[in-house]
């Protein structure tokens, strides 16, 4: 194997190695939002797919990855080939949902507004408020602000609204943003940073899927050569 087919060899590996800790990361992160924010995600309904998708998504870049890092490895040509197709389709899938995110970005942001409002109204008639967890967690207090209450008395707010350290909660010291601002603030200010993260790591992925293809190549010539 010559000088340039084993520097492609390596740089696979290491590029791989990454990715797979990368990987390992986001399923890291998904598992946290399961077991931290669950009640928020249960009052949030359709928010609580997100967590899922990121476990699931971590865990197919980690096993691909480490599919790559054994074929380059190995210098098994099926195993990199393989690896290669697999990594086109991943490449595909995060260019049309970088590209779903900016054309459907106000038909999402919609859809959120609406699951929040839902989840306010539905709460005020259970017993514990689980939109009470989104305000602790979210620091916000109803749906656009205390006056979703209808604050009639000095301190009748619940104490989620306010700071933690407050010992009671009146409109003067809650929170003044309400969580469907909250979260429509947050998703106008995150949505386009993960597309164009998305974008970023799919341009990083062709020069993988390219790497990955050369080396198959290589292996390929390598071993008709060894038959003569």
């Amino acid at each position: 194997m010559g000088c340039g087919t084993s520097f492609v060899k390596y740089v696979l590996f290491f590029f791989n190695l990454l990715f797979a800790l990368i990987g390992i990361a986001m399923v890291g992160i998904g598992v946290a939002v399961v077991l931290n924010w669950q009640v928020v995600k249960d009052a949030s309904r359709g928010l609580n797919v997100a967590p899922w998708l990121f476990i699931v998504i971590g865990a197919v870049v980690f096993l691909i990855s480490f599919f790559g890092c054994c074929g380059a490895i190995r210098e098994s040509h099926c195993m990199v080939v393989t690896y290669a197709i697999f990594l086109i389709v991943i490449i595909i899938v995060e260019v049309i949902l970088a590209v779903c995110i900016f054309v459907y970005a106000d038909s999402i942001k919609h859809a959120l507004k609406t699951g929040m409002d839902r989840s306010f109204e539905e709460g005020r008639s259970l017993n514990p408020n689980p939109f009470h967890q989104i305000e602790r967690q979210l620091s916000c207090c109803g749906k656009t602000g205390p006056i979703d209450y209808n604050v009639q008395a000095v301190a009748n707010l619940p104490p989620e609204c306010c700071d933690q350290g407050s010992q009671v909660c009146s409109i003067v010291n809650a929170y003044s943003t309400g969580c469907t601002t909250r979260m429509l603030d947050y998703y106008d200010k995150s949505h386009k940073v993960i597309a164009g993260i998305t974008i970023g790591v799919a341009c990083v992925e062709v020069i993988g899927a390219l790497f990955a293809l050369c080396l198959a190549n290589s292996i390929r010539n390598m071993d008709r050569r060894s038959r003569y």
